[in-house]
């Protein structure tokens, strides 16, 4: 499972800074509003930033595998329902 959350991290991280790139480019979001949609990608680029700097600390040996494990999914979970309620309030 650690290999898969690398992996989302990073898949996270790109889709983040692709997106900011094209909210910024004048591309207008469907679903929302850019202000929400740039506040949102802003958040998933920080999520797997944390993420990610987790994996260095776990090479280091700072970081236990099972803490970086269990509190990735954790903060990959609290993205999405934290997102989905920002999406529609």
């Amino acid at each position: 499972m650690l290999h898969y959350l690398k992996i989302f991290s990073w898949f996270l991280f790109t889709f983040a800074i692709v997106g900011i790139i094209a909210l910024l480019a004048g591309m207008e979001p469907t679903v929302t509003s850019v202000r929400k949609g740039l506040g949102l990608m802003a958040m998933q680029a920080g999520v797997s930033s944390l993420i990610l700097i987790g994996f260095r600390l776990n090479k280091a040996e700072q970081l236990p595998t099972k803490v970086l494990l269990y509190s990735g999914w954790a903060l990959i979970v609290l993205l999405v329902v934290v997102g989905q309620i920002w999406l529609n309030v």
